[in-house]
């Protein structure tokens, strides 16, 4: 059996890459599961997911304990009991890997990877959610890394299929709730690690910065101490405003804060993360 992960704290389109995959593969005559082996799911995501009709808890639960091959998608990296034997990713990096496929190239979320191009495997209500996927990921085509390309197809899909486009933009700029200062620590939480580097990172859209400014120092508390707890040598916490669609890199050491304004909203993915990479690979050289 193939087991189809997404990563560790899955978002939505981490989620809908894992499920249509799964519905994919299953109708190819293999055997498939998609599974979130998360205790707790993203309360947005699910908010989310749940209006376009797929209901992410169906899929939690513990992986199994025979050894199975395996498949990530929307990361390429992850420890499993089992040999990873295919990865679809859109966040292509330094680092290679000898997985018996591997397919990891830009694009605006991995549910288009899987999708675009390849409409016909796909249900109406599938490519539906992969155009969900793609506006969530690019913050309704505000991130760096949205593609043309994919915001042809996206526009393409709307008018073939009728898609309410109005209601999925606003479901790529929604506002994360941050009512609690832990929110800026566990919203969007990914690990990684590069040549024994621990980092990790999260990101919030807000709808005004300067209004959330109190909730960020509090924030800041947590994220220290987790810092310590996971011996991190780094935390990046990216903020997007919403109100001029801008992004503030807030990023943390054991002993100090980093800073960093931009006019745009940013990529983790494609624009923080890779820099990371650099800069600790370079070092190794």
């Amino acid at each position: 059996m193939y087991i189809i992960l997404g990563h560790e704290n899955p978002d939505v389109d981490s989620i809908v890459s894992g499920v249509l995959l799964e519905r994919y593969l299953t109708r190819q005559g293999k055997e498939a599961r998609f599974m979130i082996p998360d205790r707790k799911v993203d309360e947005e995501s699910v908010s989310i997911c749940l209006s376009f009709g797929l209901d992410p808890r169906k899929y939690q639960g513990e992986l199994p304990k025979e050894k199975n091959e395996y498949i990530l998608v929307d990361h390429h990296e992850r420890n499993v009991p089992g040999q990873v034997v295919a990865v679809f990713d859109h966040h292509p990096t330094l680092q290679s890997y000898s997985y018996p496929f591997y397919r990891n190239e830009k694009a605006s979320s991995t549910a288009c990877l899987l999708v675009k191009e390849n409409e016909s495997a796909y249900t109406k209500d599938e490519i539906e959610l992969a155009v969900l996927a793609s506006m969530m990921d690019t913050v309704s085509f505000h991130s760096s890394k949205t593609l043309d390309e994919d915001v042809n197809w996206v526009q393409d899909m709307c008018r073939k299929y009728k898609f309410d486009f109005k209601k999925l933009y606003q479901m790529g700029i929604s506002i994360t709730d941050v009512s609690s200062p832990k929110s800026f620590l566990t919203h969007g939480l990914k690990h990684y690690e590069f040549d024994g580097h621990k980092i990790a990172s999260s990101y919030v859209s807000l709808s005004s910065l300067t209004e959330k400014e109190g909730d960020i120092i509090l924030g800041s508390s947590y994220i220290q101490e987790y810092m310590k707890e996971k011996n991190l040598e780094e935390f990046i916490m990216i903020v997007h405003d919403m109100s001029c669609f801008t992004s503030t890199i807030f990023t943390y050491y054991p002993n100090r804060v980093i800073i960093q304004g931009c006019d745009y909203i940013v990529s983790r993915g494609k624009d923080v993360i890779p820099c990371v990479e650099g800069k600790i690979l370079s070092k190794k050289r």
